[in-house]
């Protein structure tokens, strides 16, 4: 397994998406493959991984340490697995628009800049964007023009994660498709994480969490010392203390998944508060958005958010 600058793990093994995989290299084969193909689908579900096992397949097919299509495993002794790994791959250009932290126009233009250009390799070059929801108005409509003239060698591989609406004139550009793990494809792949690569779980498993955010959790629950057995302010408290300091979304997107799950128990259990305990969540989260917005004092924050809880009892 290894990680993009993005933090975004990556399986050497691919697990439970060999059907779209065998599509991809089906059209890639018959020379019909899209030159812009958008992958839709949750956070965490295997997209990212799917890209590169398919990328790796194309590239080291020429090399002794080619993939392995039958077992869908990438060797990592691949000269082009490594180059990836070292940044050094003159054939893939990866882009990534997060939240609040958009692809800049200038991005856009220099890349079709890039693209006017031959590769010196002259083999197929691509052009991975993950997170393409995030695009901003301008970064997208620069995109749309080189979408709009795209050249034999160059392809788009648009990575869309469905955290925000995707403008509808990208969309269209592509050929598109949505990827779906049901409970026994995803149950195989923590399973693999957990027997084959030996991840200790620490976190408590729940089906509304995909693979990829499990794993990432999990490495939180382990970097910030959380416990299952944490009372919830302790567990927020040590989330948001770490954002403060790290300034790492993800501890902002689990502080808001792990209230989520906290009222959902308290609601099965109260029915009859239920729009109180709701409104309770409601104000938790709308001041965990403010102190990533306003960089409120966290000790308010805090006692804030403590109070909320003792009334949720």
């Amino acid at each position: 397994m290894f990680k993009t600058d993005q933090n975004s793990p990556i399986s050497t093994k691919l697990i439970a998406l060999d059907k779209i995989f065998n599509e991809m290299i089906q059209l890639y084969k018959t020379d019909t493959f899209p030159h812009v193909f958008l992958l839709n689908g949750k956070k965490g579900i295997g997209k990212f991984t799917l890209v590169f096992h398919f990328l790796n397949y194309i590239y080291s097919k020429k090399e002794k340490t080619n993939y392995n299509l039958e077992d869908k495993l990438i060797n990592i002794n691949s000269k082009f697995y490594n180059s990836i790994l070292n940044g050094t791959c003159p054939d893939v250009i990866f882009l990534q628009a997060e939240e609040r932290k958009s692809i800049k126009v200038d991005d856009i233009r220099q890349l079709k800049s890039v693209l006017s250009r031959s590769s010196l390799s002259n083999n197929p070059r691509f052009v991975i964007i993950d997170e393409v929801e995030f695009l901003n108005d301008n970064s997208a409509n620069a995109l749309l023009k080189t979408l709009e003239e795209p050249s034999n060698n160059n392809y788009f591989i648009l990575v869309n994660n469905q955290q925000a609406n995707l403008i509808e004139t990208i969309s269209s550009r592509c050929l598109k498709n949505n990827i779906f793990l049901n409970s026994v494809q995803r149950k195989k792949i923590i399973d693999y994480f957990i027997n084959d690569q030996k991840v200790n779980l620490l976190i408590e498993d729940s089906p509304n969490l995909s693979p990829g955010l499990l794993l990432k959790y999990n490495e939180i629950f382990d970097k910030y010392k959380i416990n299952t057995s944490d009372s919830m302010f302790l567990k927020i408290n040590k989330l948001l203390s770490g954002y403060k300091k790290d300034k790492n979304k993800a501890l902002i997107n689990m502080s808001f998944f792990l209230i989520d799950h906290f009222f959902y128990n308290l609601v099965v259990r109260n029915e009859n508060k239920i729009d109180f305990l709701l409104k309770l969540k409601s104000n938790i989260n709308n001041k965990i958005y403010d102190l990533t917005i306003y960089n409120l004092n966290m000790s308010s924050v805090l006692n804030f958010i403590e109070l909320k809880l003792r009334n949720a009892r």
